[in-house]
């Protein structure tokens, strides 16, 4: 009886894990039923794609509606916003026909055209940002009564600058395309660029996009950085170039499947050290791929490391003067005062390490 009672438990969880969790319930307000369904797990999405935050009702009319015209039809209101430190800021809301979208949203989100019909008020997102990243409301308002609920949306992937060990602008397309796949990343598309650059990607260096063109973010227009944007803010571009040419390269990673850790050791290693130290540890030297992602997710340590391909950088998720000069990212150690080269192999210094979820070393 009891391996019987394992059995069944076993795969009720198997079914919870690999579905959303769903549950609803009825609520009586006066002569009205109101229905609604809890999403009780986030949404996920990708940096530049589509997600769908679900909101699903059921209503049937009611006595002396407050969303009433003059010739006494009720209208169906619908709001959504985000929550921020308690504080509320409107997405979209919908009424007879007539939608008002928040600043930061215009040309990126949707409602179905007639929710009241099908019972669907779930707000459809594209061009996904990483400050998209949060929680939020859904508010269906129809006569005297309303219901609300919230769910939270997480946005992985991170776009990221990649320079040759070498020197500045020495990858041609082909060898930009693989040293993404080398540093656990692929090279990123126009979009994800464009998404990067909307959350504040500043970076004034050429790079290879996925679509063959050579492009760069600027936030903050500077001389030697204006492209063909004299001036302006935006994603400067050289347009589509000979596959020959050469370049660094702009890559990007979404999700980190196992966790990037720096190695809890007091001692600095040169880079052969370092590989050997994590190896120790059943895991394997972090790629920048990994790190960028790890970093996304909140990874925040002000040491430098040493990573699988021979690189030294250190994750910033929390602003502070001394460490990265109070800016957020990524921050890379060089060789040369020009911001090339990497550091010299017997340097010691720490290291960032990685272990899937099902990673077993070799022998």
């Amino acid at each position: 009886v009891i391996l019987l009672m394992l059995y069944f438990i076993a795969i009720w969880m198997r079914l919870w894990l690999a579905y959303p969790v769903k549950c609803g319930f009825m609520e009586l307000n006066g002569s009205e039923w109101l229905y609604r369904l809890l999403v009780m797990r986030p949404v996920s999405g990708l940096l530049s794609g589509k997600v769908t935050l679900p909101c699903y009702f059921s209503i049937n009319p009611t006595v002396g509606p407050r969303n009433r015209n003059a010739s006494g039809t009720d209208y169906l209101r619908i709001k959504w916003t985000k929550i921020e430190e308690g504080v509320e800021s409107t997405v979209l809301v919908t009424q007879n026909g007539i939608i008002k979208i928040g600043l930061g949203y215009r040309s990126r989100v949707s409602v179905q055209s007639h929710p009241e019909d099908i019972g669907d008020a779930s707000l459809t997102m594209v061009k996904l940002r990483a400050s998209d990243a949060g929680t939020y409301r859904c508010e269906v308002m129809f006569g005297i009564e309303d219901t609300q609920d919230t769910v939270s949306l997480n946005v992985e992937g991170v776009v990221f600058h990649y320079r040759s060990k070498v020197s500045r602008y020495i990858m041609n397309y082909a060898k930009a395309v693989q040293t993404c796949s080398n540093v656990g990343a692929t090279i990123a598309t126009a979009e994800q660029l464009r998404a990067a650059y909307e959350d504040g990607l500043d970076q004034c260096d050429a790079g290879w996009i996925a679509d063959q063109t050579v492009r760069y973010p600027i936030t903050r227009p500077r001389p030697g950085c204006f492209g063909n944007l004299s001036g302006k803010p935006g994603i400067r571009s050289y347009g589509k170039r000979r596959p020959t040419e050469t370049f660094d390269v702009y890559c990007y990673v979404d999700k980190l499947e196992g966790n990037v850790f720096f190695a809890p050791t007091m001692r600095k290693m040169n880079f052969n050290e370092a590989k050997t130290e994590c190896e120790s540890m059943n895991a394997e030297l972090a790629s920048p791929g990994q790190l960028h992602a790890a970093w996304r997710q909140g990874l925040d340590r002000c040491d430098y490391g040493w990573l699988s391909d021979g690189s030294a950088r250190h994750p910033v998720s929390i602003p502070r003067s001394q460490c990265g000069g109070g800016l957020l990212g990524v921050r890379t150690m060089y060789r040369y005062r020009n911001q090339t080269g990497f550091p010299d192999p017997n340097m010691r210094l720490g290291a960032y390490c990685f272990k899937g979820k099902d990673f077993t070393l070799n022998s």
